[in-house]
């Protein structure tokens, strides 16, 4: 398993990006869990505030994000790492932020570089625990901020990411109507981690982020490099109110350039169509019958998509379906039944099913495969016992 098997752990690390500031620590601590819950079933209920509608490849383009600013500090710098490496952000805004004349002209100044500015709500309070015209009032009143700086510039708040990743449907519905397209991450920089002094600035404590992989707890760098291979580039989260992502995002940037990564934002509609209310043709997917690996042409977390072939037992009759290897979990795709990772017919390792849905016919547009219980194929990926009913090859 890849050092970075635990992508889906690990980028829940963004869900506390205000994490430090003295919230409620067990309310927290359940966002961070739900959230890391919600990418490892890479929900397609339309509600997350997590899992983003583009599951990649990337072509190997990221796309530069930054939450929680804008700090009359720190964001300056952030702005002239970026220049120097000719790249632009998308910066999220917290409207409690935005108090100060000097704070309204660096706004003015990330959108005149060539940076979007985006809406991370008024005081960044997890969206679920709160009423609802509460959350109403988060999102508008520093979405009228936006409105008023982007209105000098001819253009409109276009993106929002929830704090802490956490939403439901009542909460991404406010959101949605105010026009806005929500925004995830692929890439957890976990720069909130490598900032604690516990252990050591720079060093991401257990005791602070238990799912950074110890061979990155003092590799920042390497960290986010092996996320994004993953999933081939794809939106990276930053913060840009530490101090340690200033002084590493140079490094960082310049290993992802010296890796073949581009840099793109959050409103390139070749990148991330989905993001940008497009829907793109609908790539071969698992669960799609096919005849050979040819015809399961797509990656994900870090493997290739291959055709699972299998004979009737009755008749011999030669059938298959697109699948992918996997330990515990296995990712989703919009408009597609949901995944289950399954055992192989030899019990030797993990495969990526179909779920029996309406989408596949309850197994009936899958040629030759039939529906029954399956158990979760856990091995080390410490993913929880389950079961599902799936489509499979014959016993």
């Amino acid at each position: 398993m890849r050092a970075l098997e635990s992508w889906r752990i690990a980028v829940v690390a963004g869900i506390a990006g205000g994490l430090l500031a003295g919230c409620a620590v067990d309310d927290e601590r359940a966002a961070m869990e739900a959230a890391w819950d919600e990418l490892h079933r890479g929900t397609t209920s339309g509600c997350s505030g997590v899992v983003p509608p583009d599951s990649g490849p990337f072509q190997m383009r990221v796309a530069l994000t930054f939450d929680d600013g804008p700090d009359l500090t720190d964001t300056p710098r952030v702005l002239d790492v970026l220049a120097a490496h000719g790249a632009h952000g998308t910066f999220f805004v917290n409207g409690r932020q935005i108090n100060s004349d000097e704070d309204h002209a660096l706004l003015h100044r990330m959108v005149e570089e060539g940076h979007l500015l985006a809406n991370h709500s008024q005081n960044h309070p997890n969206s679920v625990s709160i009423p609802l015209d509460s959350w109403q009032a988060e999102v508008e009143q520093t979405h009228w901020i936006l409105e008023d700086i982007l209105g000098d510039h001819d253009q409109v708040p276009t993106f929002f990411r929830f704090p802490y990743g956490s939403a439901n449907c009542s909460t991404h519905g406010v959101v949605t109507d105010l026009g806005y397209q929500v925004v995830g991450w692929h890439i957890d920089s976990a720069d909130w981690c490598y900032q604690s002094s516990t252990g050591g600035y720079g060093y991401c404590s257990p005791s602070t982020f238990a799912y950074v992989p110890d061979a990155y707890r003092g590799d920042f760098v390497g960290f986010a490099l092996d996320q994004a291979a993953d999933r081939d580039g794809g939106i990276l989260l930053f913060h840009d109110v530490h101090s340690f992502t200033v002084e590493n995002l140079d490094a960082l940037l310049t290993a992802l350039e010296t890796s073949g990564y581009t840099f793109t934002t959050l409103d390139d509609a070749d990148t991330f169509p989905r993001l940008n209310g497009l829907t793109p043709p609908r790539t071969p997917w698992i669960g799609d019958p096919c005849a050979t690996s040819e015809d399961c042409e797509y990656t994900a977390d870090g493997f290739y998509g291959h055709c699972h072939t299998f004979a009737d037992p009755a008749t011999g009759e030669e059938s298959g379906f697109c699948s992918l290897s996997c330990d515990g979990y296995c990712p989703d795709m919009a408009d597609t039944a949901p995944t289950f990772c399954a055992a192989t017919p030899d019990d030797a390792a993990g495969m990526c099913v179909s779920k029996s849905d309406d989408l596949n016919e309850y197994c009936a547009a899958i040629p030759g495969s039939e529906e029954r219980v399956e158990q979760r194929y856990v091995d080390e990926s410490g993913a929880a016992a389950s079961e599902a009913l799936v489509c499979h090859s014959p016993v």
